[in-house]
């Protein structure tokens, strides 16, 4: 059976770095959002015909699945929407395969410095805030995660304690008394309480760990606000947590069940009806979303 291999991994992750070693051993061809962009407007930079680039990418992916090719999908990948809906209307018996770049926000910066062609840094950031780590329910056969770290790991005590510890920041608006270290240290002690789950208490101690990133005082509209916002933090913490519960210690399996949880962990708060709350449920599944209300109760009291 031929394979049809994704790559995910945020701008200067060193996704096609590692493609080409996977196209290597794999025999298989690669297809580049960026190199159809050159073909087509003659600029790797050219944004503004998004649609026609990825339906020509598609169009190209499934003609060579369709010759009993293995196919390298080389792009960012980083909505799991669009990811589960190409994998939905693909269509092709494959051996569908997530290959996951997992590279530190901070080397991404720092590799995408070093680069001929730099991607804006804001443009990264966005993507950083809006990355969802990728899943089963996505409909994969497997996921495997590349590590790219080099020492960007983070150190658990200088996360919580160090100079700008998560201990000592105050959260600043009025839905929280506590510091965010401290709230994520509460929600741990009760979630260990509530359900005796290694992911799901560990996910509480880290839900929140990307608030120091995404704090502001500007509301969606982009106006200045009394209380500090957190916008995107699920997902900034969901992405670092990856880098605290490495492939040295942990099995890749509970690394992505723990940002799983993290990664959801804001949805209860935006699930107004049944259709809404069964929809949730028909793509992470029941026993999931019953866990994760636990965690959303710890969340909850944990002021």
């Amino acid at each position: 059976m031929n394979k049809l291999i994704m790559m995910v991994g945020l701008p200067g992750s060193g996704k096609s770095y590692y493609a080409k070693k996977i196209a290597e051993k794999e025999n298989a061809i690669i297809i580049s959002s960026d190199n159809i962009r050159e073909e087509l407007f003659g600029d790797v930079n050219h944004q503004d015909d998004n649609n026609k680039v990825f339906w020509e990418l598609h169009q190209r992916i499934r003609q060579n699945l369709n010759n009993n090719k293995n196919v390298i999908y080389d792009a960012t990948n980083i909505g799991y929407k669009k990811r589960k809906a190409f994998l939905d209307q693909l269509n092709i018996d494959c051996e569908k395969i997530c290959f996951f770049v997992a590279t530190p926000y901070e080397k991404c910066l720092e590799q995408n410095r070093l680069r001929e062609r730099k991607v804006p840094e804001h443009v990264i950031e966005r993507m950083y805030k809006n990355f969802y780590v990728p899943q089963a329910y996505e409909k994969w056969d497997s996921i495997k995660i590349i590590w790219n770290t080099d020492g960007y790991t983070f150190d658990t005590h200088e996360l919580f304690n160090g100079e700008n510890g998560l201990n000592k920041i105050d959260q600043e608006n009025k839905y929280h008394t506590l510091t965010i270290g401290k709230h994520c240290l509460r929600c741990f002690q009760i979630c260990e309480t509530l359900l005796d789950d290694f992911e799901l208490v560990m996910a509480a101690m880290y839900h929140d760990i990307g608030k120091r990133f995404c704090k502001a005082f500007v509301n969606g509209k982009g106006e200045v606000t009394e209380n500090a916002t957190y916008y995107q933090h699920h997902l900034v913490s969901a992405y670092d947590s990856l880098f605290i519960f490495n492939e040295q210690d942990f099995f890749e399996d509970t690394i992505l069940k723990i940002a799983n949880y993290i990664q959801w962990h804001m949805k209860p708060f935006f699930i107004e009806s049944d259709k809404a709350k069964n929809k949730f449920i028909n793509l992470v599944g029941e026993d999931f979303y019953n866990k994760l209300m636990i965690l959303h109760q710890a969340d909850m009291l944990a002021k």
